[in-house]
């Protein structure tokens, strides 16, 4: 959440960093009270808008389709499988070893006392 909010703060503040660049490199010197707030507001919005948007568009490619299910995400053997969505009439095999039941060898009934 912390990466989205700096992303549209910086595409906010972009064409004010721009403008004050160009003023500092200019060789034209612009009137002292005239500053394009206004217009730079407006292309800063802009552009948090479109930033918006493009971030939703990427973040939609990565979700599943319908019907899928979502696998969370675990930990297996110390390596962390990050969550992944399947086709619903996929088993998926990190599920067996993982499983909560116990087996032969935990519950002690192999033991034939």
């Amino acid at each position: 959440m912390i990466r989205i909010t700096l992303i549209e703060i910086a595409s906010f503040l972009l064409p004010f960093a721009l403008f004050l660049l160009w003023q500092r490199l200019s060789s034209r010197v612009p009137d002292a009270g005239r500053l394009p707030t206004l217009r730079l507001a407006a292309a800063g919005a802009g552009l948090a808008v479109l930033m918006m948007l493009v971030m939703v568009f990427v973040d939609a490619r990565n979700a599943g389709h319908a019907g899928d299910r979502y696998v969370p995400p675990q930990s297996v053997d110390g390596r962390i499988i990050p969550g992944h969505f399947v086709p619903a009439g996929e088993d998926e095999t990190d599920e067996d070893e993982t499983s909560d039941e116990p087996t032969g060898d935990e519950s002690g009934t192999d033991d034939p006392q």
